[in-house]
């Protein structure tokens, strides 16, 4: 059965059936990695949509997440559902682990991650009724340190994305000057052959009135003709030459076109690949934001109780933030001989509350990533009008909450 209590077990109990273990039977700590490893963001909202989780207002992407982790450790029916959805979908892992010898359940679980992906291995792993406790530590910190190695890499592709971004738009740059200097020679080339074939023209049409003239007139009229044989012989001569012009010109156009052709080609190349970083940048920035959320707060709160401060008895308002880190900030404050306040930033706290707590605080923290646009307004203003002091954290941690307070004291 499912246990409501907070004083779960730190490793997983194994069963007394020869069966497999359900989630209820795993450590609370387990669910958010578990959850956040083996589903989508696509089949997590199917599945709170189907378990009547999401309210009315849309969630973000973590909302939804700790929204569903926080029923699975709380509703029954959401954790059989959980566990049936992913025995169906993980079927195959579950076959192999089953029969596969206690002696090689390790060994799988490194051929899986040496593979990439180990989600359906993990959650074979983690409900294997013979997992030691010690490979299913292991496992756990595995993926942990997947998550840190998804943020390097998505910090790689946005340098990379950014690079590629500028060498497209220079190759977009290049290929437009390249496409006008070929319609310009064009141009030019037509030109040219214009003139020569009107020259020519007016040229025959001389020759045949002079022809004209001469069958008219008697002997006088030979040198005339040979006049005009001259001039016929001498813009043939320039025609010819301006055909070579045209076609040494229509071959250059040609290199010019080919070349605008190729730099097209390669700048689609350039999008493709731009686009292709984008994507797997926003999936590795997705799957370090669901991934980090475990072991990385106890670090951020080892780093931020190494530097102790003397608030002096004064009141910290804190406004947004995560409610799960509250209590973590409490401890700090209180520690540091001062008065801790919370208000959600509006995620169920509305207007009334925090006009009330404002008064009372001396000094006010916000993280910038976890509160509403019309909470961070109203304390602006407030603490601008009133000259208390407002500290505005990069993200909602412990360790930037750390960083705060010793702005306060600085």
């Amino acid at each position: 059965m499912c246990s409501n209590s907070e004083n779960s077990p730190q490793r997983p109990v194994a069963t007394k059936r020869t069966g497999r273990r359900k989630i209820w039977e795993l450590d609370s700590a387990f669910h958010c990695s578990l959850i956040g490893t083996c589903l989508s963001v696509e089949e997590l909202r199917l599945l709170c949509r189907k378990l009547q989780i999401v309210s009315s207002a849309p969630l973000g992407d973590y909302e939804l997440h700790h929204s569903f982790v926080a029923a699975v450790g709380k509703n029954c029916h959401a954790a059989r559902r959980l566990s049936k959805f992913l025995d169906r979908k993980y079927r195959q892992e579950i076959r192999a682990y089953n029969v596969a010898p206690e002696a090689q359940l390790e060994e799988c679980w490194r051929a899986s991650v040496a593979g990439g992906n180990p989600a359906g291995t993990y959650w074979a792993l983690a409900t294997h009724a013979r997992t030691p406790a010690a490979l299913l530590d292991r496992a756990y910190g595995e993926i942990h340190m997947l998550s840190h190695l998804a943020g390097a890499a998505a910090r790689v592709d946005r340098r990379e994305s950014q690079r590629l971004r500028r060498s497209a738009e220079l190759f977009r740059k290049q290929q437009a000057a390249l496409r006008a200097r070929a319609r310009l020679r064009e141009a030019e080339r037509e030109e040219l052959l214009a003139q020569t074939q009107q020259r020519l023209v007016r040229a025959r049409e001389q020759l045949h009135r002079q022809g004209e003239k001469q069958r008219r007139q008697a002997p006088e009229a030979t040198p005339v003709a040979m006049r005009l044989r001259q001039q016929v012989e001498h813009y043939a001569a320039k025609l010819a030459e301006a055909r070579k012009r045209a076609e040494s010109a229509a071959a250059e156009a040609l290199q010019w076109k080919q070349m605008a052709v190729k730099q097209g080609d390669r700048l689609l190349r350039m999008e493709r690949r731009l686009v292709e970083a984008q994507t797997e940048r926003d999936a590795l920035e997705q799957a370090l934001e669901t991934r980090l959320a475990g072991a990385a707060m106890t670090c951020e709160l080892e780093r931020g109780e190494s530097g102790k401060v003397n608030l002096c008895g004064r009141c910290i308002l804190y406004v947004g933030g995560r409610d799960r880190l509250c209590a973590r900030f409490r401890q700090l404050v209180e520690g540091n001989n001062g008065r801790f306040l919370h208000h959600d930033g509006g995620l169920h706290e509305g207007r009334l509350r925090l006009g009330s707590l404002l008064p009372q605080a001396d000094a006010v923290l916000c993280p910038l990533d976890c509160v509403s646009h019309d909470a961070s307004k109203r304390i602006r203003q407030f603490c601008k009008r009133h000259g208390k002091k407002l500290v505005l954290l990069p993200r909602c941690s412990l360790a930037a909450f750390a960083r705060g307070l010793s702005e306060l004291t600085a």
